[in-house]
């Protein structure tokens, strides 16, 4: 009988079968390997509740509750697999609790923080910093703030896939593995339109080379440590769609925009739109 991980390969070979996406099977194969690790490697037929139940209670002091509901989504995938090769006979996740997530309302700039955003953007870059770079990182926070663009989907943009003609954008291979159009918005077309090239990433390296995720993260961490920023990439996302809410946009439209596929997951934006509060308060009489 296989070990877990000795059943890697096997799994890993069907979920590209599936048609699972390279970083979807990344993610997989790495909590997998965590979960075998934490629990010495056990034969599958030996893998049972108490064990899960344990390994949750042991991530779940330092991990989130989210993060925690996703490793264990991941055993469950990954034991379901192993049912269907008659490796194990029944599922021992059936009777594991998932964690309730909590309603966490997305986090967005305000006003106030985007123009001091596009103020410390605006100086120039300084010694150690080259003034192709600091273009880059310029036209990085732009899309993530003016098209709702995952950092990850930044760093794999294509200038191939930027229309000016048409005033467009093309998201390839989105979250889900989704294709995604989303119109230029005049800010971000004319940061695009000062480095407009005709191939290779548009956040790329300055030798035409993708840049990794985790690079353009310093970006803001660099923000933080020199100018006393709370920022993240994923802040200026959610302040696109936070704007988009507040300013009457179609709750339909914003989720086409995001690239979601459940439209619950774009009304969270709802918890953080204050102006429709502000208008749903205006609706008190003066007096009674």
């Amino acid at each position: 009988m296989p070990s877990v991980l000795d059943s890697l390969p096997q799994w890993e070979s069907a979920a590209v079968a599936r048609g699972y996406r390279p970083r979807t099977i990344r993610r997989y194969r790495d909590q997998i390997r965590y979960f075998a690790r934490w629990t010495s490697d056990p034969k599958l037929i030996n893998i049972d509740t108490a064990m899960i139940q344990r390994y949750q209670e042991a991530i779940a002091k330092d991990a989130k509750s989210s993060t925690v509901a996703n490793a264990l989504t991941t055993i469950r995938s990954f034991l379901r697999w192993a049912i269907k090769r008659n490796l194990i006979p029944t599922d021992p996740t059936l009777l594991i609790q998932w964690p309730k997530k909590a309603k966490v309302a997305p986090r967005a700039l305000r006003v106030r923080d985007v123009r001091q955003l596009w103020e410390v953007m605006d100086l120039p870059p300084k010694i150690r910093r080259s003034p192709w770079s600091h273009a880059r990182d310029r036209r990085a926070i732009a899309l993530m703030l003016y098209a709702g663009l995952r950092i990850s989907e930044v760093v794999h943009l294509d200038w191939r896939d930027v229309d000016l003609e048409s005033n467009y954008l093309t998201v390839r291979d989105g979250k889900g593995g989704k294709d995604r159009s989303v119109p230029l918005h005049p800010r971000l077309r004319s940061e695009l339109e000062a480095t407009m090239a005709t191939r290779g990433p548009v956040c790329g390296r300055e030798d035409g080379k993708i840049l990794s995720v985790k690079s353009l993260a310093h970006v803001f961490e660099r923000l933080v440590r020199e100018h006393g920023m709370n920022i993240s990439a994923h802040m200026l996302r959610h302040t696109f769609a936070t704007e988009l809410m507040n300013r009457g946009a179609d709750l339909r439209h914003i989720q086409e925009l995001l690239g979601h596929e459940r439209l619950e997951t774009t009304q969270r934006y709802l918890m953080v739109s204050t102006e429709r509060l502000r208008s749903a308060v205006a609706l008190l009489p003066d007096t009674w």
